[in-house]
């Protein structure tokens, strides 16, 4: 399975979980966790690098983008 960027979310995947995690103010491993479950972070999906890491938009979850 390839990831790519969809072309209309304009979003650029910059941050590693941590820093994702501390901009949403939870601890990675709940980032981390909830993608393993789910495949994603509450509508969030990360983009998967070819060394095996996570790349996260710099966006903030709300009540409106938990689907």
């Amino acid at each position: 399975m390839q990831s790519t960027i969809p072309a209309d979310t304009g979003k650029s995947f910059t941050l590693d979980t941590d820093t994702f995690a501390a901009r949403n103010q939870v601890k990675g491993q709940s980032v981390r966790a909830r993608v393993c479950r789910t495949g994603s972070y509450f509508g969030i999906r990360p983009l998967k690098l070819a060394n095996g890491r996570l790349a996260w938009p710099d966006v903030q979850v709300g009540a409106d983008s938990a689907a």
